[in-house]
């Protein structure tokens, strides 16, 4: 399964804006910025509003995406359509 949503993570060193992939945005992550190459860690108790709401953007994009795919497998349109028979 492939999520393509991405999130915002603002860089506390240099205040840029960057987008990481939110399947890869979870806590406990460590990335370099891509602007100023300093490492961040992405935690749930960190004090920076910003990296909080990357990791929460991230989870509910998520949850989101996992409620389409049962919602589609549910009503069957996520499954291959029924063969023609002539």
């Amino acid at each position: 399964m492939a999520l393509e949503g991405k999130a915002n993570i603002r860089c506390p060193a240099c205040t840029r804006v960057f987008r990481e992939k939110i399947n890869r945005v979870r806590d406990g992550l460590q990335v370099n910025c891509h602007n100023c190459n300093r490492l961040i860690t992405l935690s749930k108790e960190t004090e920076d509003p910003f990296l909080r709401r990357a990791l929460k953007t991230a989870r509910e994009m998520r949850a989101a995406e996992q409620d389409q795919i049962a919602a589609q497998i549910y009503t069957g349109t996520a499954s291959a359509r029924p063969r023609e028979t002539p």
